[in-house]
């Protein structure tokens, strides 16, 4: 026979019932934020096939964005094998909490060319071995820093720039910058081994002050994580040379630095070891390349 509930059997299945609700409620809180989509439509005047992305002047897209020249991820492969400059594009923007990607895309071809777009396919992307050749840069504390100064450390070095106003383009980087420097001193394999290097691709702007606050932005004053990650620029033709030899392309237009994303490990003997492109790279997959690497 079923005993009858009294007071304290009523407080038990009350606090199972919460805590249910609270494992509920925890669990969807991890569930990815709802997908937002906007119709978007523009020309082409860009492709960055290793990286899986194009670069679109596009129209303002009603309740979003104004009308601005950006790079967008694109996931359909077919695309890189039909785009090209001066295409006129429409589809489905996708924002998914701090990820944007193009799908559903229907490409136009334009036979006009504007002579003052910049070229494309000129760039490649440097295979393992390759020397990376030295620079001369400026860091956020005003001190020369050179890639000679790397010598018999592991180098991982990306390039952004302080102002980027995409979250998943600079302020990821540098997200996972910051995550990857918070984490190398609890790892004994690699923390006296690998260093961090951002570039910033607008010199005239990020002077080391800049980048100083910038850094401070996501690490706070965190010394550990600042003696390992540095941010520089420096003379625009050496930020230029670096940037070309791995394979970037930048240009400004109507006031903001047009770009891909390009990430990569230069081994303790200043040569590529691996090249990241794009946004899809994890800290811990960075970590685990160094560590393959290292044989650790």
């Amino acid at each position: 026979m079923t005993k009858p509930c009294n007071d304290r059997c009523y407080v038990k299945k009350i606090a199972a019932t919460v805590c249910l609700c609270a494992l509920v409620m925890a669990g969807c809180s991890r569930q990815k934020p709802p997908a937002r989509r906007f119709e978007i439509r523009g020309e082409i005047v860009g492709v960055d096939k290793p990286g899986h992305m194009i670069i679109l002047k596009h129209h303002t897209i009603p309740g979003y964005m104004q009308a601005m020249t950006m790079g967008f991820e694109v996931k359909d492969d077919w695309v890189f094998d039909v785009a090209k400059p001066g295409d006129q594009v429409r589809g489905t923007l996708v924002v998914q909490g701090g990820r944007s990607w193009l799908e559903g895309l229907v490409i136009a071809e334009e036979p006009k060319r504007d002579a003052n777009l910049p070229p494309t396919g000129a760039l490649r992307t440097p295979g393992p071995g390759e020397a990376v050749p030295d620079f001369a840069l400026v860091d956020q504390d005003g001190k020369k820093l050179t890639l000679q100064q790397y010598r018999g450390k592991t180098l991982l070095l990306t390039f952004i720039y302080t102002r980027c106003p995409l979250p998943d383009y600079c302020p990821l980087m540098s997200k996972n910058f910051a995550t990857i420097a918070a984490k190398l001193p609890g790892d004994a394999a690699l923390r006296d081994s690998v260093r961090l290097l951002s570039i910033s691709i607008d010199p005239e702007y990020d002077k080391p002050a800049v980048l100083r606050r910038y850094a401070q932005e996501y690490v706070g004053r965190n010394s550990e994580a600042l003696k390992r990650w540095r941010l520089a620029s420096g003379a625009p033709q050496e930020v230029r040379k670096v940037a070309t030899f791995f394979g970037l392309s930048y240009w400004k237009d109507s006031g903001q630095i047009i770009h891909a994303l390009v990430t990569a490990v230069v081994d303790p003997q200043g040569k590529v070891y691996k090249v990241y492109r794009g946004n899809d790279w994890q800290p811990t997959d960075v970590l685990d390349d160094i560590k393959e690497m290292k044989g650790a």
